[in-house]
């Protein structure tokens, strides 16, 4: 699936947005929310990290 950019689209949308059609609105926002939530999953890690070399 991760070679096929279509499938992983549709993928996210099922993920993000369960029950809507496929269309070219709900695979954009099913992408945003995806790099969203991984951007703050990355802040989280980050921060995370740094509070544990603070003690």
């Amino acid at each position: 699936m991760a070679v096929n950019g279509y499938s992983q689209l549709c993928a996210y949308a099922r993920k993000w947005l369960p029950g809507e059609p496929l269309t070219e609105d709900t695979l954009a926002t099913a992408v945003l929310l995806e790099r969203e939530y991984w951007q703050n999953f990355e802040a989280a890690v980050t921060n995370g990290i740094g509070k544990a070399w603070k003690k």
